[in-house]
């Protein structure tokens, strides 16, 4: 089961830019993971935050997560809000299919 991403903002750069289109993988319970994954998340209720954030997975426990942006600067993440329940992480990004000149896997 996939869905597909719009990245807004700059939160990730350089890794991911604002309208990059992302092939992302909805996840299980049975998945598990891992510093470094790249993944989509409810957002926590806040002013102006959008409902889904993609970021980078820091520390993962299996029942709470801390996730950081590549750009610390423009990046509202873990640092601003904590931790998260693992429940909230609904994908894991796994290909940027547009714009064209950057498509590719995504590490």
């Amino acid at each position: 089961m996939f869905t597909r991403v719009e990245v807004a903002g700059d939160s990730m750069t350089p890794t991911l830019e604002a309208g990059d289109r992302l092939l992302v993988l909805r996840l299980g319970h049975r998945w598990r993971l891992r510093p470094g994954d790249l993944v989509t998340l409810e957002a926590p209720p806040g002013p102006g935050r959008p409902a889904r954030l993609v970021k980078r997975v820091v520390d993962a426990d299996g029942t709470s997560v801390e996730v950081a942006g590549d750009n610390p600067v423009a990046s509202t993440d873990s640092r601003t809000f904590g931790r998260l329940p693992a429940r909230t992480v609904t994908g894991k990004v796994l290909y940027r299919y547009a714009p064209p000149e950057r498509a590719g896997i995504v590490h």
